[in-house]
């Protein structure tokens, strides 16, 4: 379960959050509040629009009979079509009169066989047919979001979620609770935020010794830097989209292990050609620098900022203030960060956010190591 705030529930916070004004509210129970949660917004489904096109062919003619029969015993209305001129099979999200719909044009094979999307089925496979077609009724195009690192958008629709996240911040922000922080963030009025429940009572617990006291984020697009507030915390987002086409921003805990909005996304261009410095040599010579000050003078080095992420490391007992390296030659800033990486179990990444700014990140190779297997094909920006 998820919750979104109710004024009943705003009256019990602290008078410093009712003075922040977060809209933040705790699921009632009274009917006719209307509370929307993420979890009724992702069980909303979307009105599904079947069409199959057709040869004109008396073959196809018949075959279309046997599939509108087994499509309407499953509760579906297709309309079976000959195609206009070069118009092509799609699934497509569509939002018309408020309402989110699903745009099936599929089309009859040689073979018999019903083909929809990249999925091919017979006669025989009405089963396998209505599944699919609950899913996509469910949760639309871009599947499931359990998993998925696209959190079932469509392309666009992900694209779209981005560029809302894409303007930057002006000035640093000084962590205190996570809910008062995320306010601080200014996050576009066209997006509501809810909490999840296993996030909820975290977020309104005050700041730990373990995050900073400032964090600089001047600059920083919205998403990267709420992804980068949270990750202090041991918590993310990822969106949620309502059946009106609008998008929520569901706060969770965990990173992105738990398939969470990452901290910022690899860059468009490969690293060397975007920050040619990351591959070249320098000369060094470092005796027991504590990591803090090794990643400061690397980041400097690569004219970036430098993030680290809290909580992950506190976790898995890695202080970087208190993690030393030795070592006097030539090496990349690349083969440097590894070579410290693959000795202390670290993950760091240059990084870029929803604008395309760099910056340097550091965490555990457990968090890095996800980032690689979910993300580090997906591109929020063109």
């Amino acid at each position: 379960m998820t919750y979104s705030a109710t004024a009943s529930f705003r009256t019990a916070l602290t008078l410093s959050l009712l003075l922040s004004g977060l809209s933040m509210h705790a699921s009632g129970q009274t009917p006719g509040n209307g509370v929307t949660t993420a979890a009724r917004v992702r069980a909303a489904e979307r009105v599904l629009v079947l069409e199959i096109l057709i040869q004109p062919q008396a073959r196809d003619r018949i075959r279309a009979q046997d599939w509108g029969r087994l499509l309407q015993e499953k509760g579906y209305s297709p309309r079976f079509r000959v195609p206009a001129v070069g118009e092509k099979q799609r699934l497509e999200d569509e939002t018309a009169d408020g309402r989110s719909r699903i745009v099936v044009v599929g089309g009859l094979k040689p073979d018999g066989s019903l083909e929809l999307g990249n999925r091919r089925f017979t006669l025989g496979d009405g089963a396998a047919l209505e599944m699919f077609l609950r899913d996509l009724k469910q949760h639309g195009t871009g599947g499931p979001a359990a998993g998925n690192p696209r959190w079932g958008l469509s392309e666009e629709q992900f694209l779209s979620f981005s560029r809302l996240l894409s303007k930057p911040l002006e000035g640093p922000v000084e962590p205190g609770s996570p809910a008062a922080t995320i306010e601080k963030l200014g996050l576009p009025m066209e997006l509501s935020v809810v909490f999840a429940d296993d996030a909820l009572a975290k977020s309104l617990q005050p700041r730990s010794e373990q995050v900073p006291e400032q964090l600089e984020l001047s600059g920083v697009s919205r998403g990267t830097a709420l992804a980068i507030v949270l990750a202090q915390y041991g918590m993310g987002f990822r969106p949620v989209l309502t059946k009106q086409g609008t998008f929520v921003v569901e706060i969770c805990s965990g990173g992105e292990a738990d398939n969470l909005w990452p901290v910022g996304w690899k860059t468009l261009e490969p690293t060397p050609d975007v920050l040619p410095a990351w591959l070249k040599s320098i000369p060094f010579s470092i005796e027991d620098a504590d990591l803090t000050s090794l990643l400061e003078a690397v980041a400097g080095k690569l004219q970036i900022p430098v993030y680290t992420s809290a909580h992950a490391l506190a976790a898995a007992g890695r202080s970087l203030d208190e993690l030393t390296w030795s070592r006097s030659g030539k090496l990349s800033p690349f083969a440097m960060l590894r070579t410290v990486g693959e000795k202390y179990e670290l993950g760091f990444d240059v990084r870029a956010d929803e604008a395309g700014r760099l910056f340097l990140w550091a965490t555990t190779r457990q968090q890095a190591d996800a980032f690689g297997r979910r993300f580090a094909h997906i591109r929020p920006v063109k």
